[in-house]
């Protein structure tokens, strides 16, 4: 069969989605050298356009991986038997429509069935993944989450610890995490949200969020980017702390910053990272104010400098450093 040639002209006339569906269905018949270059050379231009092909490439292979699957199936031979003739009916053609889903995730559209996930971390392992919808995550150490995506809706629970998101723009289904009785719901965004003992924090980096708790007892918050979200014992509180900014997601890089954040909740953040588990048994000991930036793992250094700066006694046992008062 002869094909159109594609160029680098008509392949800036499409859409990213559409030229990642394009390319997918052209691997399937076999990519020529020159529309191997054409795509290596498509990928590297922009981000965005290696997220649409991957997004394309998980959705054919809903396709390629169905045979059981009668509605599944169907559609996979649908699309495979209908191949644009003509560059020129490409975008308009009917034929096409199966293979043009194929870039905006047409699992989505055509399956029943949700996607749902469980994602967990050790002490001390910071891991990076990418959700279903092209969305990453970069889950904190001692963390674990949950999701459940659809064709309606992308929800997340955070039941330990901290994450990152960085969520793909989908107007039609609002990215949802449920967390200590909220729900942050965002578009497409930027933000982290931290779980801890007696509250959590949410630090809008990019974008827009909201917030609002799941029994409508708490008024709709909305964060500007900079902005973070702090709940504490029930008590709420917009800031705009200096460490808001990437600072507040450097433990990604192995850093920790701490804001005039109180010593048990520092002690607690610490303890995701080390084997060596700082303890506090005086509640007075645990409401020091601590700031500064540590590094992750080092709990040592991070007990002997508190200890430094606020009178106190490091006392060291297997495994464990104690935080006491000096006598």
């Amino acid at each position: 069969m002869v094909r159109e040639a594609l160029t680098v002209e008509k392949l800036s006339a499409l859409e990213p989605r559409e030229a990642a569906a394009l390319f997918i269905a052209r691997r399937a018949e076999g990519l020529t050298t020159s529309e191997q270059q054409l795509l290596a050379d498509w990928l590297a231009k922009d981000e965005s356009n290696r997220r649409q092909f991957e997004n394309a490439d998980r959705a054919w292979q809903n396709f390629a991986d169905s045979e059981s699957d009668e509605i599944l199936a169907a559609m996979r031979a649908h699309a495979r038997a209908s191949r644009p003739r003509s560059w020129a009916q490409w975008r308009p053609a009917a034929a096409a429509a199966a293979i043009a889903l194929l870039a905006i995730g047409v699992a989505w559209f055509f399956i029943p069935r949700a996607t749902t996930f469980e994602y967990a971390s050790a002490r001390g392992e910071v891991k990076e993944l990418q959700l279903p919808d092209g969305s990453s995550l970069t889950l904190d150490a001692e963390s674990m989450l949950t999701g459940r995506f659809s064709s309606k809706a992308r929800s997340v629970e955070l039941q330990r610890g901290r994450a990152l998101f960085a969520v793909a723009a989908d107007p039609s289904r609002p990215f949802t995490v449920t967390v200590a009785g909220r729900r942050v719901t965002a578009v497409g965004t930027r933000f982290d949200v931290n779980l801890l003992g007696d509250g959590l924090t949410v630090t809008l980096l990019e974008g827009h969020v909201n917030i609002e708790s799941l029994d409508s007892s708490m008024a709709l918050v909305k964060l500007e980017p900079g902005q973070q979200y702090v709940e504490r014992r029930g008590k709420v509180e917009i800031r705009r702390p200096d460490s808001a900014g990437e600072a507040a997601v450097s433990w990604q890089k192995g850093l920790v910053n701490f804001d005039d954040q109180p010593l048990a909740e520092a002690v607690a953040v610490m303890n995701r990272y080390s084997p060596d588990q700082i303890v506090i048994g005086d509640a007075k000991v645990g409401s020091l104010r601590v700031s500064g930036q540590f590094r992750a793992g080092d709990s040592q250094r991070f007990a002997e400098t508190l200890a430094e700066m606020h009178g106190l006694r490091a006392i060291h046992h297997e495994n464990q450093i104690e935080l006491v008062r000096e006598k």
